[in-house]
């Protein structure tokens, strides 16, 4: 089926899958992404994104969580940067305003002339479509204020991962990974972190993706590890 004919909630649920098994669902990561402070809303009408739109734009992995449309970006003097791939958020219209008419269907007027409207709730419910930027695709748009935290580190847990030997190398980002073609392990900045624990829980965790590649080629390593 081609991408354009799956229903919106379905291509949303498959990309989550796909996070999930990867580890890197939006309510898996145990930091914040840079200049983040919150879900994502549209700086433009000041309201934030519900439903399934939150977690098809989380799912996105921007560190900025701000998203709205060309038209919002150009109306701010902003411009969405050529070639950037739009995300697209569903809403529903439930009522719809009317014209009130009278027996014979003629508009019945108000006093001051005008035709009366009322707002009817629709039997069928309609769904409309938008294609959103994130501001990190857009350039003219003022910074976003950035949110960090401070806490004291753990003697303990640094002597480990300085024991380890890993080149552990921190940056601003929403990502943290082991790449074994560097042997290196990249992690979000430490001010991203709420708390110690979830930072050196993240660092750790990767610290196991770089201890089980070193041992991967030995098969009395792994045994002795698995006993």
């Amino acid at each position: 089926m081609a991408e354009g004919k799956i229903p919106f909630h379905q291509r949303v649920a498959d990309k989550l899958i796909e996070q999930l098994k990867q580890g890197t669902a939006p309510w898996q990561k145990p930091w914040e992404a840079t200049g983040s402070s919150g879900l994502p809303f549209n700086p433009t009408t000041g309201k934030r994104y519900r439903g399934v739109n939150v977690l098809n734009l989380m799912s996105e992995g921007r560190a900025d969580n701000r998203w709205l449309t060309y038209k919002q970006a150009a109306a701010q003097g902003a411009q969405v940067r050529k070639g950037e791939k739009g995300s697209l958020v569903q809403y529903w219209q439930f009522e719809e305003e009317r014209v009130v008419r009278d027996e014979s269907g003629k508009p019945v007027l108000d006093a001051e002339g005008r035709q009366r409207k009322e707002k009817v709730e629709l039997e069928r419910p309609r769904a409309f479509y938008a294609v959103v930027f994130n501001a990190e695709q857009i350039d003219g748009l003022a910074p976003i204020v950035t949110t960090t935290h401070e806490w004291n580190p753990v003697e303990r847990a640094e002597a480990i991962l300085r024991a380890s030997g890993a080149k552990i190398t921190e940056e601003a980002g929403d990502r943290a990974y082991y790449r074994p073609s560097t042997d290196s392990i990249t992690l979000p900045l430490r001010s991203q972190f709420p708390s110690a624990d979830r930072f050196y829980a993240t660092a750790l965790h990767e610290l196991g993706h770089n201890a089980a590649t070193r041992i991967m080629p030995h098969g009395v390593e792994m045994a002795r590890l698995a006993a």
